[in-house]
């Protein structure tokens, strides 16, 4: 073959390698974009790796969603959320942007971390990191559909297999719902307890009637208590209100990543309490810890899913005998998480106990 030959066959084979595969590497360093939930259209690299999640639940999202290795930022609650430390120590070694106050973070630190994507839970925040040339995504809710479409708009921004994974926890969430349904939809007004929850160290600090609590209840067979008396989704009410409620139950519903949060004091000055002694819940026993797993459970957490059985088997035992709540929390833990609890843990979690 001649010289001239074989140049002419080596450029004929490159230029239509170069034909084959441009398109691959202009995809790879391109953009796509996703609309955030304050109906923002975000510009996104085709692949994010580096993500800061400053909204302290969204942070469980991510983790169920298989993309919790991509975080270079967190916040110091989820450090301190024992459960989730478990699941994912490497969360501890994750820096921290925000304390407890998810806004109090510096815009010139989170630049300097180069994120892809920074997720926060309040438009304000978002337009702050925009404008300081951070790309920004919004995520938030306050009801079961809420939580469903952040668990997307969040599947979308980590990619890959994360929408599959979002579809799955979805579809796992409806069926505990239809469940609940097809045995509670018919129950009488009247069959339906009472039910008080304390969201904070302040036995007096509740949530209203426009909450996730209140939804939470209703799936599970009960009434939020001071719904009538109180609408904000985070609301504090008067011992008197709650006199007046005379709730059936009362629901610790804090974390216990810190001390003062912890819900079994909180629980004991409730029991104790001369003021609290004339409650109904009070005085047939019926003041409970709810469970924290990788978030707290009875608030902005896809352990929703897990929450309406554990309140329904709670208020309904009778129609949920079935239900073993210890294997629903394994299973769960498995399946999402790919994280073997065992029996012991478990309980431990449905009992509102850190692990060992």
């Amino acid at each position: 073959m001649s010289l001239k030959k074989f140049y002419v066959i080596v450029f004929a084979f490159a230029f239509l390698f170069l034909i084959a595969f441009a398109p691959l590497a202009v995809a790879a360093e391109g953009t796509r974009t996703v609309v955030d939930m304050g109906g923002t259209e975000v510009t996104l690299p085709m692949e994010v790796n580096r993500v800061i999640d400053m909204w302290h639940a969204n942070n469980q999202v991510v983790l169920l969603l298989g993309g919790a290795d991509k975080l270079i930022g967190t916040t110091e609650v989820i450090q301190q959320l024992p459960w989730y430390g478990k699941v994912y120590p490497r969360i501890r070694d994750v820096k921290a942007f925000t304390g407890p106050n998810i806004s109090g973070f510096n815009a010139e630190e989170v630049l300097a971390a180069k994120p892809d994507v920074v997720i926060v839970s309040t438009q304000k925040d978002a337009e702050v990191l925009r404008n300081a040339g951070i790309t920004a995504v919004f995520v938030t809710f306050r009801d079961f559909d809420g939580l469903k479409e952040t668990v997307r708009v969040t599947a979308k921004v980590l990619g890959g297999d994360a929408e599959e994974r979002a579809e799955k926890f979805i579809s796992y969430f409806e069926g505990n719902l239809q469940l609940l349904n097809d045995r509670l939809g018919d129950l009488p007004d009247s069959q339906r307890p009472k039910v008080y929850e304390v969201r904070s160290p302040n036995p007096l600090d509740t949530d209203g009637r426009v909450s996730i609590c209140t939804e939470w209840l209703a799936a599970a067979g009960g009434v939020n208590a001071i719904a009538d008396i109180a609408e904000d989704n985070q609301t504090t009410v008067t011992m008197e209100e709650v006199l007046k409620a005379d709730p059936d139950y009362i629901i610790i519903g804090t974390q216990n990543a810190v001390g003062s949060q912890n819900a079994d004091p909180i629980a004991e000055k409730i029991k104790n309490a001369p003021e609290w002694s004339t409650v109904k819940a009070v005085k047939e026993g019926r003041v409970y810890t709810n469970p924290v797993g990788t978030f707290l459970w009875a608030r902005y957490s896809c352990e929703e899913a897990l929450q309406v059985l554990w309140v329904a088997k709670l208020l309904h035992p009778d129609k949920f005998a079935d239900i073993d709540l210890t294997k629903q929390v394994r299973d769960f833990y498995k399946t999402f998480y790919d994280f073997d609890l065992t029996d012991a843990d478990a309980e431990r979690m449905l009992a509102g106990r850190d692990p060992l």
